[in-house]
């Protein structure tokens, strides 16, 4: 096989699984497999290059060394053309590459003048494989849910409360304002303005 003619659509899957691949004496390798569509399996086939496979490889890292290995047996062992791997019986499974996104043509054949696909989508050429960007976890102050935040906004409430009751309590001895709020904490303007409310709030609601 020295080239592959494809349809000018692209498809993108996000997830594959290989079963067997088939090797010749060019640089395609043939899978026979799956293909991952709204969550559901489908039987595929699947023509690339040896380039585009030692990427999925690389991305592919819990998965890299035994498959690599495999194929780097097949090749040293090989004496017939095309021979298979079956890594469903080699490994066990099937081997799944997911986590990335895969750009996808339809293979196609010359009728007369035109070139048409075939095999439905049974049977894909992969162009090229991109690794699907890693989201970070969330710090656990973003994963808070509603009700600790409501929790943390009432604990706050309390203590600016607590402030100016406590303000309240110097001025009613006569220490004179400027002292008063410098022993409660209230010195900033800001800050006593928010526990006024806070005070006023809690008032109204007693």
């Amino acid at each position: 096989m020295n080239k592959v003619n494809t349809t000018t659509a692209i498809t993108q899957m996000q997830a594959i699984s290989i079963g067997q691949i088939i090797m010749d004496d060019s640089n395609y390798l043939t899978l026979w497999g799956q293909v991952l569509q709204d969550n559901v399996w489908y039987s595929c086939d699947f023509v690339t290059t040896y380039e585009v496979m030692n990427t999925m490889l690389r991305f592919g890292h819990d998965k890299h060394d035994a498959v690599q290995m495999t194929i780097v047996k097949k090749l040293e062992d090989m004496r017939r053309v095309p021979d298979i791997i079956d890594l469903e019986t080699e490994l066990g499974a099937a081997v799944i590459f997911d986590n990335l996104t895969f750009y996808m043509r339809r293979p196609c054949l010359q009728q007369d003048d035109n070139w048409e696909a075939y095999a439905d989508e049974e049977c894909y050429y992969i162009e090229r494989v991109v690794q699907m960007p890693v989201i970070p976890p969330l710090p656990p102050a973003a994963r808070r849910d509603s009700n600790d935040i409501n929790e943390k906004m009432e604990y706050c409430i309390q203590l600016l409360h607590d402030a100016y009751n406590l303000y309240l309590g110097f001025i009613e001895i006569e220490v004179g304002d400027e002292v008063a709020r410098m022993k409660a904490g209230l010195e900033d303007d800001n800050k006593f303005s928010m526990a006024y409310y806070a005070w006023q709030l809690h008032t109204l609601n007693d």
